[in-house]
Protein backbone atom coordinates (compact mmCIF):
# COMPACT_ATOMS: atom_id res chain seq x y z
CA UNK A 1 0.00 0.00 0.00
CA UNK A 2 2.83 2.76 1.04
CA UNK A 3 4.65 1.54 -2.31
CA UNK A 4 1.56 2.51 -4.33
CA UNK A 5 0.84 6.17 -2.53
CA UNK A 6 4.22 6.55 -3.51
CA UNK A 7 4.18 5.64 -6.86
CA UNK A 8 0.55 7.81 -7.31
CA UNK A 9 3.04 10.43 -5.87
CA UNK A 10 5.65 10.32 -7.98
CA UNK A 11 3.13 10.70 -10.79
CA UNK A 12 1.18 13.43 -9.73
CA UNK A 13 4.11 15.48 -9.20
CA UNK A 14 6.00 14.60 -12.29
CA UNK A 15 2.63 15.14 -14.11
CA UNK A 16 2.34 18.85 -12.58
CA UNK A 17 5.53 19.71 -13.54
CA UNK A 18 4.82 18.22 -17.23
CA UNK A 19 2.09 21.48 -17.22
CA UNK A 20 3.57 24.50 -18.73
CA UNK A 21 3.14 27.76 -16.46
CA UNK A 22 0.95 30.31 -17.89
CA UNK A 23 2.20 32.80 -15.95
CA UNK A 24 1.39 35.82 -17.66
CA UNK A 25 -1.36 38.32 -15.30
CA UNK A 26 -4.42 38.51 -17.56
CA UNK A 27 -5.32 42.25 -15.94
CA UNK A 28 -2.00 42.85 -17.15
CA UNK A 29 -2.89 41.45 -20.50
CA UNK A 30 -6.23 43.47 -20.69
CA UNK A 31 -4.34 46.38 -19.60
CA UNK A 32 -1.82 45.96 -22.32
CA UNK A 33 -4.55 45.60 -24.85
CA UNK A 34 -6.77 48.53 -24.01
CA UNK A 35 -4.02 50.82 -23.08
CA UNK A 36 -1.16 49.83 -24.54
CA UNK A 37 0.71 51.51 -21.55
CA UNK A 38 1.93 48.53 -19.64
CA UNK A 39 5.45 49.33 -17.96
CA UNK A 40 6.50 46.32 -15.40
CA UNK A 41 3.97 43.61 -16.46
CA UNK A 42 3.90 40.46 -16.27
CA UNK A 43 2.96 39.01 -19.71
CA UNK A 44 5.50 35.89 -19.36
CA UNK A 45 4.41 32.77 -21.60
CA UNK A 46 1.67 34.98 -23.22
CA UNK A 47 0.35 34.59 -26.57
CA UNK A 48 0.90 37.55 -28.39
CA UNK A 49 1.17 35.99 -31.60
CA UNK A 50 0.02 38.43 -34.45
CA UNK A 51 -0.72 41.30 -31.71
CA UNK A 52 -0.87 44.62 -32.94
CA UNK A 53 1.56 46.49 -30.42
CA UNK A 54 2.78 49.41 -31.94
CA UNK A 55 3.80 52.39 -29.91
CA UNK A 56 3.38 50.44 -26.88
CA UNK A 57 5.21 50.97 -23.41
CA UNK A 58 6.86 47.92 -22.26
CA UNK A 59 9.46 49.43 -20.13
CA UNK A 60 11.09 46.36 -17.87
CA UNK A 61 8.03 44.29 -18.48
CA UNK A 62 8.37 40.73 -18.65
CA UNK A 63 7.68 38.73 -21.46
CA UNK A 64 9.83 35.81 -21.32
CA UNK A 65 8.37 32.91 -23.30
CA UNK A 66 5.81 34.87 -24.77
CA UNK A 67 4.36 33.94 -28.38
CA UNK A 68 5.09 37.36 -30.39
CA UNK A 69 5.58 35.67 -33.77
CA UNK A 70 4.25 38.36 -36.31
CA UNK A 71 3.50 40.70 -33.75
CA UNK A 72 3.92 44.51 -34.52
CA UNK A 73 6.07 46.23 -32.20
CA UNK A 74 7.01 49.55 -34.38
CA UNK A 75 7.94 52.09 -32.31
CA UNK A 76 7.17 50.69 -29.13
CA UNK A 77 9.35 51.07 -26.23
CA UNK A 78 10.69 47.83 -24.68
CA UNK A 79 13.93 49.47 -22.61
CA UNK A 80 15.05 46.84 -19.84
CA UNK A 81 12.21 44.47 -20.72
CA UNK A 82 12.89 40.43 -20.36
CA UNK A 83 12.26 38.30 -23.85
CA UNK A 84 14.33 35.79 -22.44
CA UNK A 85 13.67 32.57 -24.77
CA UNK A 86 10.28 34.36 -26.41
CA UNK A 87 9.70 33.82 -29.70
CA UNK A 88 9.66 36.94 -32.37
CA UNK A 89 9.94 35.33 -35.44
CA UNK A 90 9.03 37.55 -38.24
CA UNK A 91 7.80 40.27 -35.84
CA UNK A 92 7.70 44.18 -36.52
CA UNK A 93 10.67 46.13 -34.61
CA UNK A 94 11.05 48.96 -37.12
CA UNK A 95 11.96 51.92 -35.31
CA UNK A 96 11.33 50.19 -31.91
CA UNK A 97 13.06 51.27 -28.40
CA UNK A 98 14.81 48.36 -27.17
CA UNK A 99 17.58 49.07 -25.47
CA UNK A 100 18.80 47.62 -22.33
CA UNK A 101 16.64 44.21 -23.30
CA UNK A 102 17.52 41.12 -22.71
CA UNK A 103 16.31 38.98 -25.71
CA UNK A 104 18.67 35.58 -24.59
CA UNK A 105 17.51 32.57 -26.47
CA UNK A 106 15.21 34.24 -28.45
CA UNK A 107 13.87 33.16 -32.17
CA UNK A 108 14.29 36.07 -34.04
CA UNK A 109 14.05 34.62 -37.19
CA UNK A 110 12.86 37.23 -39.91
CA UNK A 111 12.32 39.83 -37.31
CA UNK A 112 12.66 43.59 -38.29
CA UNK A 113 14.74 46.07 -36.32
CA UNK A 114 15.15 49.01 -38.99
CA UNK A 115 15.74 51.62 -37.80
CA UNK A 116 15.37 50.18 -33.91
CA UNK A 117 17.88 50.96 -31.00
CA UNK A 118 18.96 47.82 -29.28
CA UNK A 119 21.99 49.60 -27.60
CA UNK A 120 23.66 47.35 -24.67
CA UNK A 121 20.65 44.78 -25.31
CA UNK A 122 21.08 41.20 -24.49
CA UNK A 123 21.05 38.83 -27.11
CA UNK A 124 22.90 35.70 -26.10
CA UNK A 125 21.98 32.40 -28.36
CA UNK A 126 19.48 34.00 -29.92
CA UNK A 127 18.91 33.00 -33.65
CA UNK A 128 18.95 36.02 -36.05
CA UNK A 129 18.55 34.62 -38.80
CA UNK A 130 17.66 36.64 -41.88
CA UNK A 131 16.80 39.31 -39.22
CA UNK A 132 16.84 42.72 -40.13
CA UNK A 133 19.10 45.30 -38.42
CA UNK A 134 18.88 48.16 -41.11
CA UNK A 135 20.16 51.23 -39.82
CA UNK A 136 19.82 50.13 -36.66
CA UNK A 137 21.48 51.39 -33.50
CA UNK A 138 23.15 48.35 -32.08
CA UNK A 139 26.11 49.55 -30.01
CA UNK A 140 27.15 47.28 -27.03
CA UNK A 141 24.83 45.01 -28.04
CA UNK A 142 26.15 41.31 -27.02
CA UNK A 143 25.32 39.27 -29.88
CA UNK A 144 27.86 36.31 -28.58
CA UNK A 145 26.53 32.39 -29.50
CA UNK A 146 23.69 34.21 -31.77
CA UNK A 147 22.78 31.50 -34.90
CA UNK A 148 22.71 33.67 -37.94
CA UNK A 149 22.89 33.23 -41.98
CA UNK A 150 22.25 36.46 -44.23
CA UNK A 151 21.31 38.41 -41.15
CA UNK A 152 20.91 41.75 -42.98
CA UNK A 153 22.99 44.65 -41.36
CA UNK A 154 23.47 48.33 -43.10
Amino acid sequence: MKTKLIAIAVIVCATWWAIPAEAYDPNHLQQLFQTKQCGGCDLTNANLAGANLSQSHLIGASLMGANLRGANLSRANLEGADLTGANLENANLSKAFVTNAILNDTNLKGTNFTNASLTHANLRRANINNTIFKNAQVFGADFSGTSYNLAIAD
